[in-house]
């Protein structure tokens, strides 16, 4: 599965969408969180492992600038050297990512516990630390939750997201939270792009910030920051 996984971030990389992992331990709610997040059918099972393949899906930040979201296998506590090594492939989505969703059950008797499993095995295949993704912490499964508990998560996870997949709860604080730390565009363009060139306006509205547009004789003005590759075919 390696090489497919491969060719699909280089694709990714190449129209510069930005790229959310969610990650956390077992049954803390990921699957779930990515079916409400993208409204994908992704398979939701209390059981270990039952991801075992990122599952990846469009997604758009409340301002309109597309992202992809994946899902992740779970992670348990003490996991063994060659279940590391197994499952290495899969985590590797993890550290190419630009933010990572660690996903917590607060409901969970150690929460705590299982936020230290988590970051121990992403520390384990190099996709935690300064060179990591951007960690959102994200509460799940607040409406269960012992708000005493929830309360010293915030206290200890600073910017963490409470949320609850089942319910809807606390969504838009997580869209909201994901558009301040992906990535934005780089580069400010202000061109003419012909008419006959509506697929580099389509994605310049889906991969870029517009300021504005204007219909000319000539074509399509756009004012916009994109992404250095993109902002190369729009000046060619």
């Amino acid at each position: 599965m390696r090489p497919a996984r491969e060719t699909r971030r280089q694709s990714r990389r190449r129209g510069a969408v930005p790229s959310v992992v969610i990650a956390g331990y077992t049954n803390a709610g990921k699957s779930s969180l990515l079916n409400r997040l993208t409204g994908a059918g992704v398979l939701v099972e209390d059981a270990l492992f039952a991801t075992l393949d990122p599952t990846v899906r469009k997604a758009q930040t409340p301002d309109g600038r597309a992202l992809t979201l994946s899902d992740t296998v779970g992670f348990v506590r003490s996991l063994p050297t060659q279940l590391v090594e197994a499952f290495r492939s899969t985590l590797e989505e993890v550290g190419e990512a630009d933010v990572l969703l660690h996903v917590v059950d607060a409901s969970h008797p150690d929460p705590e516990g299982q936020i230290s499993a988590v970051r121990d095995v992403l520390a384990e295949v190099g996709s935690h630390g300064d060179d990591g993704p951007v960690e959102v912490v994200v509460l799940n499964k607040c409406d269960q939750a012992d708000p005493e508990v929830v309360s010293r998560l915030l206290r200890r996870e600073r910017g963490s997201v409470v949320v609850s997949a089942r319910t809807g709860e606390g969504l838009e604080a997580l869209r909201e939270r994901i558009a301040e730390v992906v990535p934005h565009p780089e580069v400010l363009v202000d061109v003419v792009v012909p008419y006959s060139r509506g697929d580099l306006v389509s994605r310049v509205h889906s991969t870029g910030e517009v300021v504005s547009t204007e219909h000319t004789a000539e074509g399509t003005r756009v004012v916009a920051r994109v992404s250095p590759d993109l902002a190369a075919e729009l000046t060619a």
